[in-house]
């Protein structure tokens, strides 16, 4: 549930080249979706299986439970998702609101201290870098790259993690792929701008409609409203 490893089996290779093909025929950036789909999964997992667990009250009482946006996502999971209640919430954050309260009164008060990161955040991280080196390995065949370039691609933060750790050729495609998908951006940004003026007639198009939006998720990640992962 927690960690991240490079060596696996073909079983999970095979499981992560499933979600990476299904991922990138959705729209928006396939690593930003995955991604979310399992920090949902987190939250579930997590409020299903280990809200008795003392190795994940003692963690969640370490970082101080989760960071906002996670809280958050907390709170949709458990409003959106059959069979879900508060009670797991409470029992975690109990130990969380006990542990703060028993710093407070032996005066080892935090003050400016970096507190450890919220545990989804790392899990989150995890995902995105397991999700990114197995797209910087499926790169290298024809039959994946035809795959990508049919689909919306990736926003940046994450063309540059699959960059990282690609080899020299799917960096070279990649960035040149990634190069082109900002070209036809900056210019449906611009007719955007110039068919919205008063004296000019052209109708805009879809894609230049939809430009905006494109370019805040493609510079600096996608972000979802409702919950990606349907109940079972």
């Amino acid at each position: 549930m927690w960690g991240f490893r490079r060596t696996q089996s073909a079983e999970e290779s095979a499981l992560f080249s499933h979600q990476l093909r299904r991922a990138l025929r959705e729209p928006g950036c396939p690593i930003c979706r995955l991604v979310r789909e399992s920090e949902e999964r987190w939250i579930w997992t997590l409020l299903y299986e280990f809200t008795g667990d003392p190795e994940i009250h003692a963690l969640l009482a370490r970082s101080l439970g989760l960071c906002a946006p996670h809280a958050d996502l907390m709170r949709k999971v458990v409003e959106g998702r059959r069979l879900m209640t508060p009670s797991g919430v409470a029992r975690l954050y109990e130990t969380v609101v006990k542990a703060l309260e028993g710093e407070l009164r032996q005066g080892r008060l935090r003050g400016n201290a970096k507190k450890p990161e919220c545990p989804l955040c790392t899990y989150a991280k995890n995902t995105a870098e397991r999700q990114a080196y197995f797209l910087a390995q499926l790169l290298s065949t024809r039959e994946w790259r035809k795959e990508y370039e049919a689909s919306d691609g990736l926003c940046w933060p994450h063309v540059r993690q699959v960059l990282a750790q690609a080899p020299r050729e799917v960096q070279e495609w990649l960035t040149q792929d990634f190069a082109g998908r900002l070209e036809r951006l900056r210019r449906n940004l611009s007719e955007l701008q110039r068919k919205q003026r008063y004296d000019v007639p052209e109708p805009v198009t879809p894609e230049e409609a939809d430009s905006w939006r494109e370019a805040l998720w493609r510079l600096g990640g996608m972000a979802f409203e409702g919950l990606l992962v349907e109940d079972d």
